[in-house]
């Protein structure tokens, strides 16, 4: 995920392309609604007749001074209602000529009360994916690529599964996790040696995930630590900041955050301390969290606490993986 290709996005632009489509298709249902049912067209001209006498009414008493005024809110809102039924009775969804918005919140313009709206910060990650490679990896690396065949099935190192049994044991486990998601906010902890499919696994959730229409962040953990929150939280760089702002909210408030290959940036107390919040909160507020790394549970230990560890093993579900290097193993077999 490129991070200095947020300020590039141009989500003023995209919004705009999705009112002029969403009119351009509620202007054709409107046609089509008036040919098939030429009633709503008497109905729709009669709404307009009585608004335009409410609205001279109103102006006439101004003038005149008279404060007495006709209500005619029964009688359009008796002909909205057959309108409703028309509509329904023919087949169209009641709601079929309202308005058509993208995000209800904001009508699809990115703020409310001078407030960017949240449609516009998923835009701009959804936007990010589309054009990383990561977006590209997913349709190659999913559940239905994923094969235990790169897997030994020998004994491994006195382990009880093999690494293929221990690789199906993690597939399940993984398709559990994204089958009950909304139920169970659980978190994720692969660990072990390189070349194992941390990734790849991480990968098969991601897109399982965003295939079902949640928001997911992905990061590695020098993206999270160096450029994320580094920038957001020490530097003065308003416009940077602001750039940052949509990501930084998504750590916290994504449905689900990947950070990978925890343990390849630079540890230090600023990372600690952020590392812990990060679980922590998301932990509070029902957040799922999805940790690869390359480091055991005693390494993890030493650089970044034992508080810290504590509260992984408490609150993950662990998935350590072993066995040799698959990323060997295919180039031999290929």
């Amino acid at each position: 995920m490129i991070i200095r290709d947020l300020e590039k996005i141009d989500t003023k632009n995209y919004l705009s392309r999705i009112r002029l489509n969403n009119e351009t298709t509620h202007k054709n249902r409107i046609l089509e609604i008036n040919e098939a049912i030429p009633e709503i067209k008497e109905i729709d001209d009669q709404i307009s007749e009585i608004a335009l006498i409410e609205v001279r009414a109103r102006l006439s008493n101004r003038i005149n001074g008279d404060s007495q005024t006709v209500d005619y809110g029964s009688e359009m809102k008796a002909l909205n209602e057959k309108k409703t039924e028309l509509l329904v009775s023919h087949g169209y969804p009641a709601d079929y000529l309202d308005q058509i918005y993208n995000c209800p919140i904001c009508k699809d313009w990115g703020e409310i009360n001078n407030q960017v709206c949240s449609c516009v910060k998923e835009l701009r990650i959804k936007e990010l994916y589309q054009r990383s490679n990561l977006h590209q990896l997913l349709e190659k690396e999913n559940f239905e690529t994923f094969s235990l065949d790169v897997y030994s099935d020998q004994p491994f190192k006195g382990m009880e599964l093999t690494p293929r049994e221990n690789a199906q044991r993690i597939l399940n486990k993984s398709i559990n996790f994204v089958e009950n998601f909304d139920e169970i906010h659980d978190n994720i902890l692969i660990y072990g040696g390189p070349g194992l499919g941390k990734t790849f696994i991480s990968n098969c959730i991601a897109k399982s995930l965003l295939d079902k229409g949640h928001t997911v962040l992905y990061l590695s953990s020098n993206e999270l630590f160096n450029e994320v929150l580094s920038n957001y939280i020490m530097s003065r760089n308003e416009k940077l900041k602001d750039t940052l702002e949509a990501v930084y909210d998504y750590v916290y408030s994504s449905d689900l955050l990947i950070i990978d290959d925890l343990g390849t940036e630079v540890v230090n107390s600023f990372v600690r301390s952020q590392f812990f919040e990060i679980i922590n909160k998301r932990i509070l507020t029902n957040k799922s969290t999805l940790i690869s790394s390359n480091l055991g549970l005693g390494e993890l230990q030493e650089s970044y606490t034992h508080r810290v560890v504590s509260r992984l093993v408490d609150k993950y579900v662990l998935f350590p993986v072993y066995g040799n290097d698959i990323r060997k193993m295919r180039k031999i077999n290929g």
